[in-house]
């Protein structure tokens, strides 16, 4: 038999056909009830729905609602629904807020509501009820509901100004803390209640996750000191640390109590949130070093990346990795592998990083998990997806580690591992070598503001088999210093001779700079620094619109002039230790050599006299000397100005100089 065609477009136009016939609803179609829904499972949906409890309510505002959300609706039109919606929810809102389809309706008057509206939905949501069911119903339940507690989250952002709205929502939160911190959907209200509400109107909420009986020590505190806040009636809380300070009676049920919460917060992987940072860092500022080894570090191993987003969180990990043992400190740094630029470049992280290197023996292991990443820069693994592009000299790509030497955090990285702070390092008889070991610790001290000292403190200890501070570190500081230095010493003399202008102009890149020059001279970098002093010059001979030159910069003048100081007290102690070496190198001479006949035109300049009153103290003395006298007097006459003009005082300390020398 012959097969039969198929005609496709005959059929695809009849199936087109009949589903378009099939799409269509005829409503005069059997129920004529155009209320009623189209389908059997609307109508069950809806028959289930009528029985709950204000289902006209609900219905009327989701229409409501539906409206109310629409983005190009005007004020006047947000208001006037609003009311609508506000008038419905009168005395039912924590009823229909407990619904997870009707939560959003109350949420919409909250939101866009009058404040006279939203504080009247406070005070109905405080209140709390009591169902038929005998089924209490108040805020702290509604921040444990899955939908009702976006609610909770509305009030707080749009009520945190109104100060009658604040004490009523502290006021019910009262006694129901330490549940909520440690719930799954709580905590999300916890944090944003501790992060929009002021401090001294939450500080009786974080007072019961000490313990129960911190909550009675509010009264007794005392009042606040004359000053900013003496127009502040709320009382003056200290930290947890003081109060145990002057209460030691407590430390135990404290430790106790804050351990039970901050387990099941582990628990439940909360250590994403502020709020838990900052009762870990309570805990570790009251606990001793032994509790932070055993408890603490175990604990907070795996989850260190979380903390580090936070100020408290960071130096909870400080004190985990200071304590720690080398299991748990093995892991944490498993944790920043891959992160190491990011956390540098963080405005709170870097000082985990810093922490790392600071007390860890293994500095084959930090090369492997931190250092190595900085050989990398931060746009590589973009360039190597790019095969076709043309591969660029070496000469032209930028240095891996630019970004992080003109960090203001991140430069502190090499800046820790450049400067020794050991003090005994090169203890001697002479005096002169004492005074040289005190310049270096007060130089790293320096570069890091009292925070950064406080939370990198020095030799941490452990009390071990009744054995009283016992350090947790094995190796030497300055020998864990220069074993990862040397890791580093090609990447910042690379950035050095390549970025050596951005470096100087930069207060953070010029402290680098120094301490390379100081830890490792080489000619390629003192030529680099004279080179660009050179070039400054010249641009801006030609072009006056470029920044000023190196030698009138505000951070590049005292850069070289901190050089020629730094190299001047070198040629001092060497001196002393008669070590006579014509051969060394040195930064004075090759500048010297290269603005031999200009040193009388940056004479008459306010900062480039500074940088020559510097260089008058080094070896070639007698050369500058020699050619500034013919340029002596207008010095003076700049140094002494006139009634237009006032005087140089950079010139005024080069002609000191010039007598002295």
């Amino acid at each position: 038999m012959a097969a039969k065609s198929y005609d496709k477009s005959k059929h695809s136009k009849a199936d087109s056909a009949s589903f378009s016939k099939k799409r269509k609803f005829d409503n005069n179609k059997g129920n004529n009830n155009a209320s009623e829904p189209a389908n059997s499972k609307r109508a069950l949906k809806a028959e289930r729905q009528s029985h709950r409890k204000h289902a006209p309510t609900v219905l009327s505002s989701k229409e409501i609602w539906n409206q109310l959300r629409v983005k190009t609706n005007d004020k006047a039109t947000n208001k006037k629904l609003c009311a609508e919606l506000h008038q419905l929810l009168k005395g039912k809102c924590m009823e229909v807020a407990m619904q997870h389809d009707a939560s959003r309706c109350v949420q919409g008057v909250l939101q866009f509501g009058t404040e006279e509206q939203r504080r009247e939905v406070v005070v109905e949501l405080c209140d709390g009820k009591v169902n038929e069911k005998n089924q209490s119903f108040n805020l702290a339940e509604l921040c444990k509901s899955q939908y009702a507690h976006f609610v909770a989250l509305k009030m707080i952002k749009y009520c945190a100004r109104d100060e009658a709205c604040v004490k009523l929502i502290v006021k019910s939160l009262k006694k129901q803390m330490i549940k909520l911190v440690v719930h799954s959907v709580g905590s999300r209200v916890v944090e944003l209640l501790f992060a929009t509400f002021p401090t001294k109107s939450t500080a009786s909420l974080k007072l019961e996750l000490y313990g129960p009986q911190y909550a009675l020590f509010a009264s007794d505190m005392p009042p606040p000191k004359e000053g900013k806040n003496k127009n502040n009636n709320a009382p003056a809380l200290p930290t947890l640390a003081a109060f145990i300070e002057t209460h030691p009676d407590k430390l135990e049920s404290t430790l106790t109590h804050l351990q039970t919460i901050l387990q099941k917060g582990l628990d439940k992987s909360l250590t994403g949130f502020a709020y838990f940072h900052s009762l870990l860092l309570d805990y570790s500022s009251i606990a001793s070093p032994n509790d932070v080894r055993s408890f603490l570090a175990p604990a907070l191993a795996e989850h260190s990346l979380h903390l580090l987003s936070t100020r408290a969180g960071t130096k909870v990990v400080c004190e985990c990795v200071a304590y720690g043992n080398v299991k748990d400190r093995k892991k944490m740094i498993k944790c920043l592998k891959g992160y190491t630029r990011s956390s540098l470049l963080h405005r709170d992280a870097y000082l985990a990083v810093l922490r790392m290197c600071d007390v860890m023996d293994d500095t084959v292991l930090v090369n492997k998990m931190l250092l190595a990443e900085l050989h990398k820069g931060a746009d590589d693994s973009k360039k190597a997806k790019e095969d076709d592009m043309e591969e660029e000299d070496e000469e032209e790509k930028p240095s891996p580690i630019l970004d992080l030497v003109l960090s203001d955090t991140a430069s502190k990285l090499f800046l820790l591992l450049l400067v020794s702070k050991d003090e005994e390092s090169t203890t001697t008889s002479d005096e002169n070598a004492k005074s040289t070991t005190t310049s270096a610790a007060l130089r790293y001290q320096k570069y890091l503001d009292p925070y950064e000292l406080s939370v990198l403190h020095r030799n941490p200890t452990i009390t071990e088999n009744d054995e009283p501070n016992v350090p947790t570190s094995k190796k030497e500081d300055e020998t864990r210093r220069q074993e990862l230095a040397v890791y580093l010493k090609e990447l910042l003399i690379e950035a050095c001779v390549k970025h050596t202008e951005e470096l100087m102009r930069s207060k953070p890149g010029s402290r680098v700079l120094m301490e390379v020059c100081e830890s490792w001279p080489c000619e390629e970098v003192f030529t680099a620094i004279v080179e660009a002093c050179a070039d400054s010059s010249e641009d801006m001979d030609e072009e006056a619109d470029t920044a000023l030159p190196l030698l009138e910069d505000p951070v590049g003048h005292l850069t070289l002039k901190h050089m020629f100081l730094s190299e001047c007290k070198k040629e001092s102690d060497d001196d002393d230790d008669d070590n006579d070496d014509d051969d060394e190198l040195s930064l004075a001479r090759m500048f010297h050599s290269k603005f031999e006949n200009k040193l009388g035109d940056i004479a008459t300049s306010n900062r480039g006299a500074f940088v020559l009153s510097a260089l008058i103290q080094t070896s070639v003395q007698e050369e500058v000397k020699e050619a500034l006298k013919s340029h002596e007097k207008n010095i003076a006459k700049l140094a002494k100005g006139n009634k237009s003009k006032k005087g140089l005082a950079g010139c005024g300390v080069l002609l000191e100089a010039l007598k002295k020398a």
